[in-house]
């Protein structure tokens, strides 16, 4: 593991020309083996809160995902009114149209006859 090769660094020799190897920083077993513990938890620590900040975003999505929906379906039942209201007013505009007519030829005939 990383933290077996990284063992080997808990000790650092100098060497200055001339003079025997200086040995300069020695870390303790239970020293390294702390930094060990550390880095676990805080790695463990780390990944749930990835976890919860990654649930929160799924239910966030879906949650978006849910309006999103409804916004769509009354979006399509607005559409479906307004197209009966349209043709609604086709079906009135028509009727209108061949009342006047007949009302018009109703007065057409009263002039001639006059």
């Amino acid at each position: 593991t990383w933290f077996e090769q990284a063992k080997t660094c808990t000790t650092l020799n100098v060497q200055v020309p001339a003079s025997p190897p200086r040995r300069v920083v020695e870390e303790s077993v239970e020293a390294f083996e702390s930094r060990v513990l550390s880095a676990m938890y805080e790695f463990v620590r780390g990944m749930s809160m990835q976890v919860m900040e990654s649930r929160n975003v799924l239910e966030l999505t879906a949650a978006y995902d849910e309006k999103i929906k409804m916004i769509e379906k009354e979006h399509k039942m607005d559409l479906e009114q307004r197209d009966r209201m349209n043709a609604q007013l086709q079906e009135e505009k028509a009727r209108l149209e061949l009342e006047n007519k007949r009302l018009r030829e109703i007065v057409e005939k009263k002039s001639v006859g006059v």
